[in-house]
């Protein structure tokens, strides 16, 4: 595994984080965090509940707005961003909790991910004739490879509303996928699984990472996964940074070991 790790890695820095801080109201949810993710690396984003993961990742793509800091993507750097413009330039994002269209099948759910490669106007689309059937039949030829991907062939047609969750899970993924991301930002996306689920998932993120050259940032809680998975992990405590490098030095910091033991400060 570790020469896979080392093969799929670059030491180009494809998003950097840079003193960010990030308050509600007068709760700091992050303070001077800075850490950057290498392209083709899988980076997780530990630490006890509160420390501000999901937070960080919301900024990454633009949902909040930094007080301070800023963020790097591919070169350009911003303090401000959209979700829509971040998912444009090629960030993609699941959540915590499953955020699908529950009426739509798995397959529509995955089409929706084509969106922003799409370039007929709303008429075509609308009319569905000529130049943009042509194009939607090649959406869904990109579609159903990401079906055969994640082995949902069975659900295709299925509307997710029906789905247990951890396929609902895979389906998610699969939407993200569908945008064609250069970084693939996953927000728990083993919460809720048992055991087979989580090994189908993990098995699932480093295919992803292998065949597609997708970089992963990953948030999870369950830490043997984390271990697993990851080239490095920083981790977060209170909303600020007590660690950052690769698995085993991370899982023998005194300060990590504190923090998920809940030792006072």
């Amino acid at each position: 595994m570790t020469n896979e790790r080392e093969r799929r890695q670059s030491n180009d820095i494809i998003l950097a984080v840079e003193d960010v801080t990030l308050s509600f109201g007068g709760v700091r949810a992050i303070t001077g965090v800075s850490f950057d993710i290498r392209k083709g690396e899988i980076r997780a984003i530990i630490g006890p509940n509160g420390a501000g993961k999901t937070s960080m990742l919301n900024v990454i793509n633009g949902f909040y707005f930094p007080e301070e800091g800023r963020i790097t993507f591919r070169g350009q750097t911003r303090q401000r961003m959209r979700p829509h413009v971040a998912a444009s330039q090629g960030i993609a994002r699941t959540f915590q909790n499953v955020a699908l269209f529950k009426g739509m099948t798995t397959l529509d759910n995955i089409m929706v991910g084509r969106t922003l490669k799409m370039h007929k106007g709303l008429f075509w689309q609308i009319w569905r004739h000529g130049p943009a059937l042509a194009e939607e039949v090649e959406h869904r030829k990109v579609a159903e490879e990401i079906i055969d991907f994640l082995e949902i062939q069975h659900i295709r047609k299925t509307p997710v509303g029906r789905l247990p969750y951890g396929l609902q899970k895979r389906v998610e993924l699969g939407r993200a996928l569908a945008m064609e991301p250069d970084l693939l930002l996953l927000d728990e996306p083993m919460a809720g699984m048992n055991l087979e689920e989580k090994e189908d998932m993990s098995r699932f993120i480093v295919d992803v990472n292998n065949q597609y050259g997708t970089t992963i940032a990953l948030i999870e809680h369950d830490i043997g996964v984390v271990m697993d998975l990851s080239d490095r992990i920083v981790v977060l405590e209170y909303g600020r940074k007590i660690a950052d490098g690769k698995p085993e030095v991370v899982k023998s910091d005194q300060r990590v070991i504190d923090a998920y033991l809940g030792v006072a400060h």
